[in-house]
């Protein structure tokens, strides 16, 4: 990896860090507010969006953020927006924080790992993708220690760690933004479900 391709990459990754600030606002000010902060700021992506893509606008800074494959389609801080809109407005805020900073934190994880120190391709027959085994591993370790932090429950913990590293490892054409805030939670909050119930 060239060191323009890292910055890049650093660049990128930066942005989804604001999922710290998204955890951070929804404890201290609550569930609607965070989620008309969210619903703020996509409104103002998709308008930003609708400029690129619709108007072939080039905004500075904002159009180089994206990668060569996103440059006809909307970007992923759209489909992460709406996952964390999703995950808050339908999960309990334990499960909810995990599944957003499983999102920003694997995702972080697995592609430094997996680009720096990657070297044995997993899954390449069947989900078509490059993901290696050191990205993966180093990803369900990072979703595994943010779940404990949330949850406090190895089991629940595991479980969304290990439903937020095979979407991320399993999507290749459906954003990982949207998918994997959804389908962790969903199995999180499901086990939490029967936990509770029985």
């Amino acid at each position: 990896m060239s060191s323009h391709e890292l910055g890049f990459e650093l660049l990128r990754k930066s942005v989804h860090l604001v999922s710290v600030l998204i955890v951070l606002i929804y404890k201290f000010f609550g569930k609607e507010f965070v989620l008309w902060v969210l619903l703020l700021f996509l409104v103002a992506v998709l308008f930003l969006d609708y400029l690129r893509l619709e108007q072939n606008l080039k905004i500075p800074f904002f159009h180089t953020m994206y990668r060569e494959k996103e440059a006809g389609r909307l970007g992923g801080h759209i489909y992460f927006s709406l996952g964390a809109i999703a995950a808050i407005s339908l999960f309990s805020q334990e499960i909810a924080s995990a599944a957003v900073l499983m999102t920003t934190f694997g995702d972080l994880s697995a592609a430094f790992v997996g680009k720096f120190c990657g070297k044995r391709r997993i899954f390449k027959k069947v989900f078509k993708n490059e993901k290696t085994l050191e990205g993966s591993s180093a990803e369900l370790l990072v979703n595994l220690v943010i779940g404990l932090y949330f949850l406090g429950n190895p089991f629940l913990a595991f479980l969304m760690a290990f439903f937020a590293t095979l979407t991320e490892t399993a999507v290749n054409k459906i954003d990982d933004n949207l998918a994997v805030p959804i389908i962790s939670g969903f199995f999180g909050q499901l086990a939490l479900f029967f936990m509770e119930f029985f």
